[in-house]
């Protein structure tokens, strides 16, 4: 899990941080951890290509154009989809948030209490959103979204996004069943997403990007069930 903290007191990011990596620690989950100290350090960051599943963005910083609301606001205008969670000193600000879609409110003085629950929260919901596999010996995390088609050939299976692809040792039946219903079996190999499915045509799918995902004849009715009304 990628998280950032943007807050303007040294003394809270450290804080924040430290208990992030605790959590990780005592429930067994791989996280990283970034901190800025203010709006409009976060805004260049991701301009630069920075990006982040969480954003702890502290509600009211020193200068009011650095401020979590607009921080928030600009993040959600470049098209960042990550949870934000708005970490404010007073209870005055809970009531924001709508506008950009905050996931939790962490109160400052309710940190130890508090944190714990909405770490639980935030993996329940990314979990939902993000098909997990070990690459290299590292933990990769790609949002389902993007995911195009997976490519099975023995034990290794490729995954393909419109702009990355990756290779890595699993199962494609333990995929499908992880992934769901977003997801389709059209071959013994292949798993495509149906939502960049360009194009079915008798025995071949035509994915966005061009890729040409062969239709078997055991799957064959089964995918045109599923997609006879959907493509074009």
């Amino acid at each position: 899990m990628q998280i950032i903290i943007c807050d303007d007191e040294p003394y809270y990011r450290e804080l924040l941080h430290e208990k992030i990596l605790q959590d990780g620690f005592a429930h067994d989950y791989d996280v990283e951890v970034a901190e800025y100290g203010s709006g409009a350090q976060l805004v260049e960051a991701v301009d630069r290509g920075v990006s982040a599943d969480v954003y702890f963005l502290d509600v009211q910083m020193e200068e009011g154009t650095d401020d979590g609301i607009r921080a928030a606001r600009e993040l959600r205008r470049r098209g960042e989809h990550g949870l934000i969670v708005y970490v404010t000193g007073f209870i005055d600000y809970v009531q924001t948030g709508y506008e950009v879609r905050a996931f939790r409110y962490l109160l400052k003085n309710q940190m130890a209490d508090q944190l714990s629950q909405v770490l639980y929260d935030i993996r329940q919901e990314l979990s939902g959103q993000v098909y997990m596999f070990r690459s290299g010996g590292e933990q990769i995390r790609v949002d389902k979204r993007q995911i195009l088609y997976f490519e099975s050939d023995k034990r290794m299976i490729r995954l393909v996004t419109a702009v990355d692809e990756y290779r890595f040792y699993g199962n494609l039946d333990q995929a499908e069943q992880e992934l769901g219903e977003t997801f389709l079996r059209c071959h013994k190999s292949y798993l495509v997403n149906v939502e960049g499915i360009q194009k079915f045509s008798g025995m071949e799918i035509r994915m966005q990007g061009g890729a040409v995902i062969p239709v078997s004849r055991s799957f064959a009715k089964e995918v045109k069930r599923r997609l006879m009304f959907g493509c074009r």
